[in-house]
């Protein structure tokens, strides 16, 4: 795992941790009311990141899913054409690529690949459609890098997904990593998973 995540987090525990001790310090036996409202606090923002989190995955019902086809053009000069299908019971809309990222997922300038790429808007594209995201020349199509694009749900929320080219020509589409809202509760997931992931290394070693 990472250092500095790790120590993130651990700071924010101790923080937590250390404000009933500094309340016992400073009322003494008068602290116990203070403490319970604080733990109280702690509450209410956990059933807060709660309704959060219930509210993103209720959006994501509405969230389109992709298949992609990469299909050889016959026309010369050679060309290749990506074509993406709505595969999902939800429509999309104001599909368009964004940037490119090479093999270290840095944007590459749009200087060296806007003469390579061709690309239309897709305004909408309904359930079990299939439209055409962009086409580019055998050069471009012959490199590693990734295509990224964006859409609008049917909330009008942005999404945003990757379409990754590697050179035995294969093709892979990575939807946008997203945390689930709420520091609290993501805290408490995170070293969750860390004693977890001690534990497992432990059974590993015997």
């Amino acid at each position: 795992m990472r250092i500095r995540p790790l120590l993130r987090r651990t700071a924010f525990i101790l923080l937590l941790a250390v404000i009933p001790a500094l309340l016992a310090v400073k009322f003494r036996w008068d602290a116990i009311l203070p403490i319970v409202i604080y733990l109280q606090l702690l509450l209410i923002w956990a059933q807060a990141e709660i309704a959060l989190r219930q509210h993103s995955l209720f959006a994501a019902q509405f969230k389109p899913f992709f298949g992609i086809t990469y299909k050889r053009d016959i026309v010369e000069p050679p060309s290749y054409s990506i074509w993406i299908h709505n595969t999902s019971k939800n429509a999309a809309y104001n599909i368009m690529v964004g940037r490119l990222l090479d093999k270290q997922n840095k944007p590459i300038p749009p200087s060296q690949w806007e003469s390579k790429l061709h690309s239309d808007l897709i305004s909408s594209l309904a359930p079990d459609e299939e439209g055409l995201l962009c086409s580019l020349n055998k050069e471009l199509a012959g490199s590693e890098f990734a295509i990224e694009f964006s859409y609008d749900d049917q909330l009008g929320e942005l999404g945003i997904m990757y379409i990754k080219l590697v050179k035995d020509g294969r093709i892979l589409i990575v939807p946008q990593a997203k945390e689930l809202p709420g520091l609290l509760l993501s805290t408490f997931e995170y070293f969750a998973l860390f004693f977890k992931f001690i534990g497992f290394k432990r059974h590993l070693k015997r």
